[in-house]
């Protein structure tokens, strides 16, 4: 009964953060960064330093959920995602920022196993580990993917009215939205117990890990794909500026672009 529920406040907490947090990504960050003095190298690294957070760790994460639970790794993740972007006030130096961007980034190391560990295990208590959990995680990721869509074009839009640093305090007030549907979630989450010890299954994680060719096969190739993809990112926010191209206009290529990418995926499978 509470199957359709569960599945709608996961993925409408994870649609509102990842909606605000891909509006702090571009236009806005390139944009910021640079305003702080930031030259071309230091800017790459700021733009890139959260996913590289994320990339390291949501391994780590994932495995603490696995033996304390999801819901209080969801509620540290979320309040991350709120409190986070306020601090960008307090930001003068371009090697502030890039400190800011590495713990902005432990947001997304959380959510992401996490979230969609829930909603496969969800599935699995409505009767079977195969009842329809393709088919929610289909709904979960296209929730997710409307953030990609929405964010870069909201954000342009803020900016053609508002300065960088208070367009990241409205993003922490649309984070702060996703607080209520994490908050209902809380009794619907089953306290874990663990089964093995600490060492054990911090073993048996890194040797499923690196015991999977295919896996590090496809994650190299994703890899080299975002190596242009987040090039882009970063430096074409300020080639349109100074080619005097309107700053909504990057943020609808950047929607378009991740529109073309979702629309694209059936046909590259």
């Amino acid at each position: 009964m509470h199957r359709v529920p569960v599945l709608f406040k996961i993925t409408a907490a994870d649609f509102m953060v990842r909606t605000a947090y891909q509006m702090g990504k571009t236009p806005l960050l390139p944009i910021f960064a640079a305003g702080l003095g930031a030259n071309a190298t230091f800017l790459g690294l700021i733009v890139s330093v959260s996913t590289l957070t994320g990339m390291l760790l949501k391994p780590i994460f994932g495995l603490l959920s696995d033996r304390w639970g999801r819901w209080i790794w969801l509620l540290v993740g979320t309040l991350l995602f709120i409190g986070i972007p306020f601090l960008y006030q307090l930001i003068h130096t371009p090697e502030e920022l890039l400190f800011l961007r590495l713990v902005h980034g432990l947001a997304t190391a959380i959510y992401g196993p996490v979230t969609v560990a829930w909603v496969m295990e969800q599935g699995q208590k409505s009767g079977s580990s195969a009842d329809n959990c393709a088919e929610r995680l289909g709904w979960f990721s296209m929730a997710r993917n409307g953030g990609y869509l929405l964010g870069p074009t909201i954000a342009a839009a803020l900016l053609t009215v508002i300065e960088p640093a208070t367009v990241f305090t409205v993003i922490g007030l649309m984070s702060s939205c996703a607080l209520l549907p994490v908050l209902l979630l809380k009794k619907f989450n089953s306290p874990k117990i663990p089964s093995h010890s600490w060492r054990q299954q911090t073993a048996d994680a890194f040797r499923a890990g690196f015991q999977t060719p295919e896996l590090w096969l496809a994650g190299s190739l994703e890899c080299v794909v975002y190596l242009g993809f987040y090039a882009a990112k970063t430096f074409l926010p300020l080639y349109a500026l100074e080619s005097g191209i309107p700053i909504l206009w990057v943020g609808l290529f950047f929607s378009v672009q991740e529109l073309t990418h979702l629309l694209a995926r059936p046909f590259g499978g």
